[in-house]
């Protein structure tokens, strides 16, 4: 198979199996390494095609929005509190679509997480654990923005009124 239908080949299966990819199983499934995967997938964004790499692998963003109500939610919290911030989310029904940080330098910082059931959030939090890395909140003192997608906007108001209870939602 040449680089080009693979790459076809690999935009085909992400499109169709509509969830997250890890780039190791398409590896397997592809006979390379994940570092041809990699390269293959930065070719595919390099051409416009939107894929987005989150803790669970690689996926179309038309593929993971489900519909439903979106809203953009501040928050503001310890590392400590940063596993119960997102339990608090997927408990109610909620996915944690991404997060953004704003660096004084740099500006914003956004990473797709596609987080959206209690599995997800013990995955990612064990995984920055293990790799011993600080959350994106980390560079803005706590300070973070969560697009969060649910069934209907009334889940949205639950998760929100559980956040602010907490102490997590940032309020002026």
């Amino acid at each position: 198979m040449s680089s080009e239908d693979r790459r076809r080949a690999i935009l085909e299966y992400i499109t169709k199996i509509k969830q997250p990819v890890k780039g190791s199983k398409l590896a397997q499934i592809f006979g390379v390494s994940r570092q041809v995967i990699v390269q293959d997938i930065a070719l595919l964004r390099a051409r416009g095609q939107e894929i987005i790499a989150t803790p669970q692998g690689y996926m179309i963003p038309s593929v993971a929005n489900r519909g439903g109500s979106r809203r953009v939610i501040a928050c503001k919290h310890s590392y400590e509190d940063m596993k119960d911030e997102l339990m608090t989310i997927v408990n109610f029904g909620g996915t944690i679509i991404d997060v953004r940080v704003e660096h004084e330098v740099y500006g914003e910082f956004k990473a797709d997480l596609m987080i959206s059931s209690p599995y997800d959030v013990m995955n990612f939090v064990e995984e920055m654990e293990k790799k011993g890395v600080k959350p994106l909140s980390y560079l803005s003192e706590g300070v973070h923005l969560h697009t969060v997608e649910a069934q209907d906007s009334s889940i949205l108001d639950k998760i929100e009124e559980a956040l602010k209870e907490k102490g997590y939602l940032l309020e002026t």
